[in-house]
């Protein structure tokens, strides 16, 4: 979502008015921006905002964070954006500067203020839209490769499982960039066939209600060392198992799309993700999310990790 506007007049914010389809969001208009901040805080004109699978989940109520249980939040997981206004003690940051960063709620805004320490300091000469992709796409893609408790040494299979379109994308371009050489099955629509083996990943149609066998079928039958899931539920997560290495494949449960009602209206639980996940993971079955065991638990190493996927996207490569 990129804005090419100035600085608004009325700045405003995307609202979720009430748990629900998209129709629940409204746009309000925001009291006038402060003209001064407290000590450490930022004031950033957002200039790109990511949309992806997390807003879905916040906007009908599933999302396991205090700030979204109640509506009245703006969704918006991460941003690209441009330095306002600033407080004192911000670690040399000036206005004017631009800095990504992993908000997790608020991005959909004319602005948003942030603790100086949450921004990811960039150059004039970053692309806006190519570096916004990289907060919660490529670094939950880079998570799941490296940084989620599974080892994928050379030749590792992976079965990337009704990721979204982003992070099963990014998790292509990294295993290519990083040279890691692993082979990359992914479940997708049979639309979609030509573009995934374009990225070099072997397709699977996600909707074969036995996409395991097809998945066997292309590792003689032996299945793959990791299978990642997004959908969550227990049909889902049952195929998923069974398309890994019997006894010694892992999975790694990412999400609970499938949880999220067919119209988009809500949730078909009032169940949080974490417990939703918590009744149904078995033996070799796992749930990371970026947010907390990467983003939060990690943050020196998500950093660091972060700036150097963004020496690849500077390299073009």
């Amino acid at each position: 979502m990129l804005t090419t506007a100035p600085t608004p007049t009325h700045p405003g914010r995307w609202t979720i008015t009430r748990f629900g389809p998209p129709s629940v969001l409204q746009w309000q208009t925001t009291s006038p921006l402060p003209t001064t901040l407290p000590p450490r805080k930022a004031l950033l004109r957002i200039l790109v905002a990511g949309i992806a699978g997390p807003d879905n989940i916040q906007r009908v109520g599933g999302y396991p964070n205090e700030r979204c249980r109640t509506p009245g939040f703006t969704p918006g997981y991460d941003l690209v954006g441009e330095i306002v206004a600033l407080g004192d003690d911000c670690g040399g940051f000036a206005v004017g500067d631009r800095a990504a960063a992993m908000c997790m709620i608020g991005a959909h805004a004319t602005h948003l203020e942030m603790e100086f320490g949450e921004l990811l300091g960039l150059g004039k000469g970053d692309d806006v839209l190519g570096v916004c992709a990289l907060p919660l796409n490529y670094m939950t893609a880079w998570g799941m490769l490296r940084r989620c408790g599974v080892t994928l040494p050379p030749k590792s299979s992976i079965l990337i499982g009704s990721a979204a379109g982003g992070v099963g994308t990014a998790i292509a371009q990294l295993v290519k960039t990083f040279n890691m050489d692993l082979e990359m099955i992914r479940t997708c629509s049979p639309s979609k066939f030509d573009y995934v083996r374009s990225l070099g990943v072997r397709p699977v149609d996600r909707k074969d209600p036995n996409f395991s066998q097809a998945v066997r079928s292309l590792t003689n039958g032996q299945g793959v060392d990791v299978a990642y899931d997004a959908v969550g539920s227990v049909e889902s997560l049952c195929q998923s198992l069974k398309s890994t290495k019997d006894g010694t494949g892992r999975l790694v449960a990412i999400g609970i799309m499938g949880d999220i009602a067919s119209d988009g209206s809500g949730m078909t639980t009032t169940a949080s993700a974490d417990e939703i996940l918590a009744q149904r993971l078995g033996p070799r079955m796992t749930y990371w999310g970026v947010e907390r065991a990467y983003y939060q638990e990690t943050n020196d190493v998500w950093r660091q990790d972060f700036y150097e996927i963004l020496k690849k996207v500077r390299t073009g490569s």
